[in-house]
């Protein structure tokens, strides 16, 4: 929780100062013509201007805001109910393409307060959002595209500590009861017509961010390297999203919701971290000109993933993890491989958890990987160990359980022809396979004599435990040699 501070022990001039610097370390330019009045203080056009690339600009029209010290010792920043914002591309020939967005709010009050390097703003609001007002073509409204879109959010409480004692470090929170955005497309050559509305109910975020003297949009690599780190989590209790369209084929909608759901990230010099988290989701697709109803929820589907990015002396650590359970697929999605029924339909299952260590020698930041597509993963750095923690996969009857743990020499790219010569154990387990094998053999998917190789295949790698239940053990010594329960398979 963010303490909060009874009085302003800063002037109007110092929290302005503040206020430009938080907008410029975030990459974006402040104008305007200050003008003191006492203890306060008035921006005269001004204009916040956010340069994305060499051909776009966002451009935020504030006109005038005012910082007004009052008795109760704290200093109000009063912005207009309504900021123009235009979003401007022109490319190399000249050809300029301009959205403009009306920003606005109600019931609101900014309030700033504390001393001039410890600083709070407090932001309060019945309603705030956006609307669309316009597109344009090289300054005129185009005549076969359309559009119309509107953000709400309601019942805003909005916290920012800033702190610039010895590093910058900019704490934030806030609260919404929901969110509600919708809006449209119409294209009229299609013809193509769309609607759609998304709504979320308890809306919290947070992060906290250290940034040095380095700009993060200038030298990525650096400033990462100097201090910048960020960590941020979003959250809401449930969401719906509706869709509807109609095109030349016909009527179709799409609708989506979610339960509990929640995304956290982090970013420093240890590495990049994302974490994401959805429960109870359905997602439900309708053409009803062809008689389709597809539909899929799950209970629960969970991400996570841990690189390093910046060259380091010694190894670094890296990992990823996924679950997702309790899957379930309507009988129109069903019935598409399997009309008569002849599989177990029943929830599905698929987790899996994986670690390992690697030496970096190329920055997973810099431009050259990045822009190149073509390039060898095993150019960028040394993969020293991997691990499989756990693999999971309950489908159609089966179950396949497998884990192991590897180390690679990477002076040996010889004994596997361009790779890193593992050694190492490893085990895997299914149950159900023959059950599995006479249903899929019932559907004549495939030939049987590749379902003949399939368990040919099984009863050279596995062996029986019980009743339609297979193990293996397989191992890679340090000559390269591959061995599975015991007999050596390379």
């Amino acid at each position: 929780v963010l303490p909060l501070m009874a009085h302003a022990e800063l002037s109007t001039r110092e929290a302005w100062e503040n206020t430009k610097r938080i907008l410029e370390t975030g990459g974006y330019q402040v104008f305007g013509e200050e003008v003191s009045l006492g203890s306060d203080l008035s921006i005269r056009d001004a204009k916040i201007v956010l340069e994305v690339d060499e051909q776009t600009d966002i451009i935020f029209d504030v006109e005038s805001l005012s910082l007004n010290k009052k008795i109760d010792g704290l200093i109000y920043l009063s912005l207009p109910q309504e900021i123009n914002v235009q979003y401007i591309n022109e490319d190399d020939f000249g050809y300029k393409t301009q959205t403009n967005i009306l920003i606005r709010a109600r019931d609101l009050e900014l309030k700033v307060s504390g001393q001039p390097k410890k600083i709070l703003y407090e932001m309060t609001a019945s309603s705030a959002g956006f609307a669309l007002v316009e597109l344009l073509d090289n300054g005129v409204p185009s005549t076969d595209f359309t559009a119309t879109m509107e953000l709400v959010l309601a019942d805003i409480k909005s916290v920012i500590k800033s702190t610039s004692d010895e590093a910058n470090e900019i704490k934030s929170m806030l609260s919404a009861s929901g969110a509600s955005i919708k809006g449209g497309v119409n294209l009229l050559s299609i013809p193509l017509e769309l609607s759609f509305q998304y709504v979320m109910d308890q809306l919290k975020s947070s992060s906290v961010s250290n940034e040095p003297e380095v700009p993060i949009d200038e030298d990525f690599e650096l400033a990462l390297e100097k201090g910048f780190s960020s960590t941020s989590n979003f959250s809401f209790d449930k969401s719906e999203l509706g869709l509807n369209a109609n095109a030349p084929g016909g009527p179709l909608s799409l609708s989506f919701s979610s339960g509990p759901a929640s995304l956290t990230n982090a970013i420093s010099e240890a590495g990049l971290i994302i974490q994401s988290d959805n429960q109870k989701t359905v997602l439900n697709f309708k053409v009803p000109s062809n008689g389709w109803d597809f539909e899929l929820d799950f209970e629960e589907f969970g991400a996570a993933v841990n690189i390093p990015l910046l060259v380091k002396t010694g190894e670094q650590e890296f990992g990823m993890s996924i679950k997702l359970s309790g899957l379930n697929l309507s009988d129109t999605i069903w019935n598409f491989f399997d009309a008569d029924n002849i599989m177990l339909n029943q929830p599905a299952t698929l987790e899996f958890d994986i670690e390992g260590s690697t030496v970096l020698v190329e920055g997973l930041t810099s431009e050259a990987i990045i822009g190149n597509q073509n390039l060898n993963p095993l150019e960028i750095g040394q993969i020293l160990s991997f691990k499989l923690n756990d693999f999971l996969l309950d489908a159609f009857g089966v179950t396949v359980e497998a884990n192991g743990d590897f180390e690679f020499d990477n002076e040996d790219f010889q004994t596997f022809d361009g790779i890193p010569r593992p050694m190492g154990k490893g085990s895997l387990k299914i149950q159900g396979s023959n059950a599995f094998m006479e249903r899929l053999e019932g559907m004549q998917l495939f030939p049987s004599e590749t379902i003949m190789g399939a368990r040919m295949m099984l009863a050279l790698l596995m062996r029986v435990e019980d009743d339609d239940t297979l193990i293996s053990e397989f191992e890679i010594d340090e000559k390269g040699k591959i061995y599975a329960n015991g007999q050596r398979l390379r």
